[in-house]
């Protein structure tokens, strides 16, 4: 897994009443985080500093010409929409108003998605739960190698290169679009994959459906339900989420019991994919 840090944001802006937040830079400053905050005057005349490096650093624009250029030099760029530019239009993935309305997090989650890093989302007792990205490949592919680990999901693709471009294409259309998707399960202590857990849309359903599978090898040692109360909790308090379902075989006993002790209901069967599923669901 990558280790690369930020470690600035240059703010480059020709609005020169903007004032950052004393608790933001300090917070910044505290995770070893430099944020500056440099006049404009001219594309011809802006210099970077010389330490400024993609690898390294986050660009704040509110000038649009500017701000493609970063991007064309492969910086990560964020726009800063204000009164004299708010009719500006910045082909750039991210964008903020108020500097009031963000914390340090802001920051440094839309670098790691520009850097495509993973971002951490939340940790149990005995595990952490991220996002997936594609150095997990051969990790999945040695999970799914006992394949209990699918008696009642999807397997993964047999041509790896497929399943890489499965991943790529999740993280930019389910990570990046809703912001959650279905995370990896990683052991806290020895950073092994040890499941998968998270949130999808089935289509023809309005509410979030939960979705889990543990590797065999981890099985009867409740990591299921430990990671599921927090994912639920997650859903509600961060998603706001106030309904989330479950679709199960009707033979999967271990994740119907599961899905009792959580706390849901059964409401309805339905046929997927020619087998009878019982459906779920959890009002939070």
């Amino acid at each position: 897994m990558r280790t690369r840090l930020l470690r600035a944001i240059y703010y480059v802006t020709i609005d020169h009443f903007v004032t950052i937040p004393n608790e933001l830079t300090a917070d910044l400053s505290y995770h070893g985080i430099k944020i500056y905050q440099v006049p404009y005057h001219s594309i011809d005349r802006f210099l970077p500093p010389k330490n400024l490096t993609p690898q390294s650093t986050l660009i704040l624009c509110d000038v649009p010409e500017l701000a493609h250029a970063f991007l064309n030099a492969d910086y990560p760029v964020v726009a800063v929409y204000h009164r004299d530019n708010k009719d500006a239009h910045f082909n750039v993935r991210y964008a903020l108003e108020d500097f009031e309305e963000v914390d340090w997090h802001y920051f440094v989650k839309y670098w790691q998605r520009y850097a495509g890093i993973p971002w951490h989302v939340m940790d149990t007792q005995r595990c952490k739960i991220r996002e997936m990205c594609p150095e997990d490949l051969n990790d999945l592919y040695d999970m799914y190698k006992d394949k209990r680990i699918c008696q009642y999901t999807e397997d993964l693709y047999e041509n790896r290169m497929h399943e890489l471009d499965y991943i790529k294409d999740y993280v930019k259309n389910m990570y990046q679009f809703y912001g959650f998707g279905t995370w990896l399960i990683v052991d806290r202590f020895t950073n092994n994959l040890i499941g998968r857990v998270g949130f999808n849309y089935r289509p023809g359903f309005d509410d979030p459906e939960l979705g889990f599978v543990i590797d065999p090898r981890y099985w009867r040692k409740g990591f299921a339900y430990e990671c599921c109360t927090k994912v639920i909790d997650y859903g509600k308090d961060t998603l706001g989420f106030k309904r989330i379902h479950a679709f199960v075989r009707l033979e999967n006993t271990p994740s119907i019991a599961l899905l009792n002790k959580l706390g849901f209901r059964e409401c309805g069967r339905y046929t997927i994919n020619d087998n009878l599923h019982e459906r779920w669901v959890l009002e939070i």
